[in-house]
This record gives structure tokens, C-alpha cells and sequence, in this order.
């Protein structure tokens, strides 16, 4: 994911660079936020109009540039999970805020679902044009006037595919609303950081959020970071010798394409096992009395 962190000194520096005409300074670090450097040269789209009306709305957005444009686009037509959540961040370090704006991560999420609902919205009414029409009737029992018109929709027709769009897109909207993020979810960057930890504590975020496996898989590369991330984005792709499709096994069969297979075989390294073993080594014959729950938990990371 991102933060804002870096922003503010960013951005003097580089309005520094600006009044003193540093061009070479400004090419080398240009900034997303600035109009100058990223003019609106043209009309945005009007996914992007509704986009912002809403984040103004909610988030207190202030301004955005051509950068902020580009990317929302870039996030609102990409179908690959990764290459939108990467878009949504590129989107957040352009836009500038009235005050100090939410977590990084919990505004990703909640444009993510945005974007979903507002797709699927566009969905249903494009699927209502098509395939309702109204039709102008006399009204003959009108006593005041013969010319008196009334519309008239007419009544789906049973099995109509149409009907079938407007359902999945009803759905689409629900499912996206649905999806809450009350609890929050930490990062995971490898190294030294205990992965079957972080797993249960994303397992408890999730249920506590009312995410299923399918969601799971579908947001957890935005939680990993750096070589976990690049590892997550190779063992996805298509071309991957036994690629990850799925967050956990149903069966024997789908043990080799799931993600919580493959992430602990990945991070739960001989290393961090040799390491769990000292400490329950010295927790068990050290003096004094055994931290009986700490000794359980190290047990269960190296079983």
C-alpha cells in the first residue's frame, strides 16, 4: 500500500523548485498534486465527475490534477486486481485534502468499492434502457379530457437475459457495499515478521469485516510489501508454473493453487523455525514461571 508521510516535505521542495525555476530538480522529482506540472488540459470523464463529487463529499478532497484523472481511469476500467490497486495509489498521492485525510489503506479500500458499485450501477441502467420502453396510451376512461395520456411499462418477459444482467448488477452493488473494513488489517513485509501470525490476524480482520475467501484473495496482494508483494505478483500470473488462484484448499486437489498454502510455505523459513525453537527453549528452562500462552503460541508456529 502507501502513506502520506513523505508528501509534505515533497511538496515544499519541489514549490521551492518552482519559484526558483529549477527545472532539472522539477524533472527529477515531479510532483503528483501540482498543476503545474500535471495542468487539467482537458474534460474528465464522467465516471471521474461522479468519482469526485464524491470523495469532495465524503473524504474532504480538495483538489486534483491531470495525474488524478489519468489514473482514476486507469483504476475504474482495469479488471487485474493489482494493476487497480496500484492505480488507486497513484490516484491518492495526487489528490490534496482540506484537512488531514484517513488511513491510506481504508481510502483505498473504500474507492475500490466505489468504483465496483458504481460500475455495477451503470450496468443496471444501461440494462434498464435496453429492455424497457414505455408506451403513450389513451386513457378512454378519462371523462376529462380524450386526449389524456398515461405511460405504461410493461412487465418484464419471463427468462429475459436482460433480467439476468439487471440481477448480477443488483448483486455486483451489493456484494461491493457489503464489504466493510472496521478492523483494520497490517501490512506484511517479510524478513523477520512472524507470517502465521500476521495470517491469523488477517483471518480475524476478515471475519470481523464479513470478508469471504474469494475477497480475501482478491485484496491481499494490497497488504503485502516489498519482496512478499513481487512474490505475490509472480506466483498470480498467468504464466506461473502452479499458479495461485484461491485464498485456502478445499480439498487435497487445490492445496498446490492456495494462497495460505503457499504463504506459509514461502515465509515460514527454516530460519524463523530455528529461531521459534531458542526462544521455547529458553522460555521452558529458563527461571522463573513459564508464560504458559507464549509457549503454545511458539509451539503452534513451529508444529
Amino acid at each position: 500500500m502507501g502513506d502520506y508521510s513523505y508528501l509534505p516535505q515533497q511538496s515544499e521542495e519541489h514549490f521551492v523548485a518552482h519559484n526558483r525555476n529549477d527545472q532539472s530538480f522539477i524533472e527529477l522529482n515531479p510532483l503528483p498534486s501540482c498543476l503545474i506540472c500535471f495542468p487539467l488540459e482537458k474534460q474528465s470523464s464522467r465516471q471521474f465527475q461522479d468519482f469526485w463529487n464524491w470523495f469532495l463529499n465524503e473524504h474532504s478532497a480538495e483538489t486534483y490534477t491531470a495525474y488524478t484523472t489519468y489514473y482514476f481511469d486507469q483504476a475504474y476500467f482495469e479488471n487485474d486486481f493489482e494493476e487497480k490497486n496500484n492505480s488507486i495509489n497513484q490516484l491518492l498521492y495526487s489528490a490534496t485534502f482540506e484537512q488531514q485525510p484517513p488511513d491510506f489503506e481504508y481510502l483505498n479500500h473504500q474507492i475500490y468499492i466505489w468504483i465496483a458499485a458504481h460500475q455495477a450501477t451503470e450496468t443496471l441502467f444501461e440494462t434498464e434502457e435496453k429492455s424497457y420502453q414505455t408506451a403513450p396510451v389513451f386513457n378512454l376512461l378519462s371523462s376529462e379530457s380524450d386526449s389524456s395520456t398515461q405511460t405504461v411499462t410493461p412487465e418484464p418477459m419471463a427468462n429475459d437475459p436482460m433480467q439476468a444482467n439487471i440481477l448480477a448488477a443488483l448483486q455486483g452493488i451489493q456484494t461491493a457495499l457489503g464489504q466493510r473494513n472496521n478492523t483494520p488489517i497490517s501490512l506484511f513485509r517479510g524478513d523477520a515478521q512472524n507470517p502465521i501470525e500476521w495470517l491469523d490476524d488477517f483471518e480475524r480482520a476478515a471475519t470481523a469485516n464479513q470478508y469471504d475467501d474469494e475477497y480475501k484473495f482478491q485484496i491481499v496482494g494490497g497488504y503485502l510489501q516489498g519482496s512478499p508483494a513481487t512474490w505475490f505478483s509472480q506466483e498470480t500470473d498467468v504464466n506461473a508454473q502452479q499458479r495461485i488462484v484461491r485464498w485456502t484448499s478445499a480439498n487435497v486437489g487445490e492445496i498446490n493453487t492456495s494462497f495460505t498454502t503457499w504463504f506459509e510455505n514461502k515465509f515460514r523459513t527454516p530460519i524463523l523455525i530455528s529461531k521459534w525453537h531458542m526462544e521455547l527453549e529458553r522460555k521452558t528452562q529458563g527461571p522463573g514461571k513459564v508464560v504458559t500462552e507464549y509457549v503454545k503460541a511458539i509451539k503452534k508456529l513451529i508444529k
